[in-house]
Order: structure tokens, then sequence, then C-alpha cells
């Protein structure tokens, strides 16, 4: 099958000590037209007032982005979930603390994720999430084959053009940053870019890829 060349969506993945921490940034250095990953669970306060001006915030400047929390406690996740649900376009909700609803995203996009590593069965991941019906697939796993790599976005490609929806596959690991571009080329639609700090290792700062997509052309 040959393999067609697309270009991302980049969210930068950011968070913050606290609301106004977070309202600074996008006043001084942040472009509100950009896309962002809010990674609220990062946060210095996570209370539900800072969750709720950070919410208000991204509303009102109507800033696009995906809002992102993760937590072992189920309580904890449904709270801070169901206050964002229907304000935030999309919600990243990993799999294995999925405890929703599937009729709970009306106004939102539900992204379930999955994270793992090397050897996961990419055939087994995706049949598991079919079953949730989620609106984009978010598959994060840590290569340390290339051939399993390429194995498994063949599959996800195939996939993305039977279903016709997104699907976010991301690479993991310090040594995988130009599998990331790969992934962008030719199947992710959606691509994470670091800010002060990395979200997840192996990242590239939006400046990287925009400089990358220069020596391209795209």
């Amino acid at each position: 099958m040959p393999l067609e060349i697309n270009k991302s969506d980049i969210y930068t993945s950011v968070f913050f000590n606290d609301y106004y921490d977070l309202k600074y940034n996008f006043e001084k250095h942040l472009q509100k037209d950009n896309n962002y990953e809010i990674r609220f669970d990062l946060f210095g306060k996570k209370d539900f007032q800072t969750l709720n001006n950070v919410l208000d915030y991204l509303l009102k400047n109507g800033i696009n982005h995906i809002f992102t929390y993760r937590s072992h406690n189920v309580e904890e996740l449904l709270d801070i979930y169901k206050k964002a649900i229907n304000i935030s376009p999309i919600i990243d909700i990993d799999i294995n603390s999925y405890a929703f609803t599937r009729d709970m995203f009306n106004r939102s996009k539900l992204m379930l994720s999955f994270h793992g590593e090397n050897d996961d069965n990419i055939e087994e991941i995706v049949k598991t999430m079919v079953e949730i019906k989620p609106d984009i697939y978010k598959i994060a796993l840590n290569y340390s084959d290339l051939s399993k790599f390429f194995d498994d976005m063949q599959y996800l490609i195939k996939f993305k053009n039977e279903m016709g929806k997104k699907i976010a596959f991301i690479p993991m690991g310090e040594k995988n940053s130009f599998l990331r571009i790969i992934s962008g080329f030719f199947l992710s639609d959606i691509m994470y870019a670091s800010y002060k700090n990395k979200t997840a290792p192996g990242q590239l700062s939006l400046e990287e890829y925009m400089n990358i997509y220069k020596i391209f052309k795209l």
C-alpha cells in the first residue's frame, strides 16, 4: 500500500503551577490560536476552583485544546472529567481508567488512549478500544524494535482507512523522536510538542516540528 504524506495537527502539551500561571503564559508567551494539550494532572494546584478558572479561561478565549488528567483514583477522575466534559473540545482518557458512559460525550470528542511497551499487541489494543467507540484512537508505545514500529504503523494505516477515525500514534522513548515525525507524516492526525518541560520522553518542541516541516516544504 503506497504511503501518502499528511500534515498532522500539533498540540503543545502544557502544565502550570496554577490558574494565574496559565493565564500569564497565554497572555505573554503562547499563541492562543495554536492547539494545546492541558495536562491538568501535572498542575501544582489541582483543586476545583483552579479547574473551573482554567476551563473558563480556555472557553472564553476560544483556545482549542485536549484536556488530559491521569490518576489511579477512579472517583477523582470522574469528578475532574465531569467538569471538563462538554467544555473541552477533546477529552483524553486512558483506557485503563475508563469508567464513563459513551453518551456523556455530547459536545466533547472522546480520545481513548493506551500507553504501553514495544511488545504490546496492536491488534488486541485496537480491538479493545473499538468496543468503547472513541472519536479518536491514541496509541503510545515505547518502541525498541523498528520493524515492530513499522508493522504497527501499517496496520493502523489500514485500520484508519477502513474506519475513517482519527488516530494519534505516538512512538514513545527518548531515542524515538524521529519516529514521531514518521508517524506524523504517514499516519497520525495528532502529534504532541513540548513547551518549557516535556510531558513525555522523546517529545519535540513546536519550533523543532516547524523547522522539519520547512525542510520538507510542508
